[in-house]
């Protein structure tokens, strides 16, 4: 009879340990985290192959895609703040429905018009409503969460989120090639579920502003003035942009680097492996990196995660082996989960109640103004120096946010 390993029965009680904390929740929550999953899975079906799609499908240049692009990221900006506007005005579930109608239209004529250029106007006009409706699903969860369990909350949409991140882009890329317009149509069809999920498992609790008295009305800020009255918010979210430009050159620069190093065929398969490698951290590590720190202050944890950004980005400073590839993943995504899943605990903190919404898409907006300027700054940058410079200086980046949150921590406090 082999002896018991007591290493993996510990091992086996962390796990178990850290799934508990999921238990219990308001069942509106695995709602919308299964929600949340079938949002993201509709978004990869499309998004990893939009280069291709203008390129190869539709006949554009290569700068004539990249402008495409920038005009995405333009509307992924505008309707976040949007969408926060619209979920305080007139309601979560209003707000959902609506744009998911709107989606589920514009897919299905894009299916329909997949080879013509005017395919372009639908898939635009799906990404703004789909960062409109990233707000109103936080602002749920804000509504219906406390302080005792807005971490698990959050890190539970964020696991399953990953999760539809990873099966998106399998499935799509199945269909893209042959069967173009069902990448489309199947997207509608995922966006048609989560209308049915949203319609008969969700009770939206908030009472708009526009249904309240006019007395009540008259009294609420403007986004713009609760930012400017509340300085922390109002610098956390310049670092929150900042900080989003250094993660997306992990889309831009790294690629690159590997196709110069090893190759276009090995260099796009280690680019991809990447992410491989983040899916399966954020999913498998998230739990257990939660019920460690949702005890500490959020700015607390984020600081560990702007830390682990430093070491990770850095790694790719160095002569890149397979051991750096692998352990530098896990570093950087290990930060990720810090920082994606405590920024907006920390901005739901900040909230009046009535602007939950509007505070929430300041997240959404702060990640699409970095992932907006990102490449274009490090292009430049590439142009005169080497692909160790833009890590050293990405890092060196991310040592200046950690200090300027710690100060934040401290200030808050």
């Amino acid at each position: 009879m082999r002896p018991i390993d007591t290493k993996s029965v510990k091992a086996y009680h962390q796990v178990m340990e850290s799934l508990k904390q999921y238990k219990g929740l308001p069942p509106q929550i695995y709602y919308l985290s299964f929600t949340r999953l079938i949002v993201e899975m509709g978004m990869m079906f499309v998004f990893p192959f939009m280069s291709l799609l203008l390129t190869q499908r539709l006949g554009y240049t290569t700068i004539q895609a990249g402008y495409i692009m920038l005009l995405t990221s333009l509307g992924n900006m505008v309707g976040s703040l949007a969408g926060g506007k619209l979920s305080d005005e007139f309601g979560r579930k209003r707000t959902y429905s609506g744009l998911v109608f709107v989606i589920i239209i514009a897919m299905m004529a894009a299916g329909f018009t997949c080879t013509h250029r005017v395919v372009i106007l639908f898939v635009l006009i799906t990404y703004t409503c789909i960062s409109a409706i990233m707000p109103a699903i936080s602002a749920i969860i804000i509504d219906i969460s406390d302080e005792s369990n807005r971490n698990e909350c959050f890190s539970l949409m964020y696991i399953l989120g990953n999760i539809g991140c990873a099966a998106g882009p399998v499935i799509a890329g199945l269909l893209f090639y042959r069967h173009m317009p069902w990448i489309f149509f199947s997207m509608a069809f995922f966006y048609i579920l989560t209308y049915i999920i949203i319609a008969f498992k969700i009770q939206d609790n908030y009472v708009p502003h526009r249904d309240r008295q006019d007395a009540e009305r008259t009294k609420e800020e403007s986004l713009f003035s609760i930012v400017i009255h509340r300085p922390v918010l109002l610098v956390f979210i310049i670092c929150l942009v900042i900080i989003t430009l250094c993660y997306i050159e992990l889309d831009y620069v790294l690629p690159l680097q590997f196709s110069h190093l090893f190759g276009l065929n090995l260099g796009s398969k280690l680019a991809s492996l990447t992410w491989t490698i983040n899916g399966l951290v954020c999913v498998l590590f998230t739990p257990f990196i939660i019920s460690r720190v949702k005890g500490n202050k959020p700015l607390f944890n984020i600081i560990f995660g702007c830390m682990l950004y430093t070491v990770g980005f850095g790694m790719y400073a160095m002569h890149i082996n397979m051991t750096i590839f692998v352990l530098a993943a896990v570093v950087w995504t290990a930060g990720e989960i810090l920082i994606t899943t405590e920024a907006g605990v920390f901005i739901a903190d900040l909230s009046p109640e009535t602007h939950n919404g509007r505070c929430i898409s300041l997240y959404e907006f702060s990640r699409g103004v970095g992932k907006c300027f990102g490449p274009i700054i490090f292009g430049y940058i590439l142009t005169y120096r080497s692909y160790s410079f833009a890590w050293l200086l990405i890092s060196g980046i991310c040592i200046i946010i950690t200090v300027v949150i710690a100060l934040l921590h401290r200030y808050s406090r």
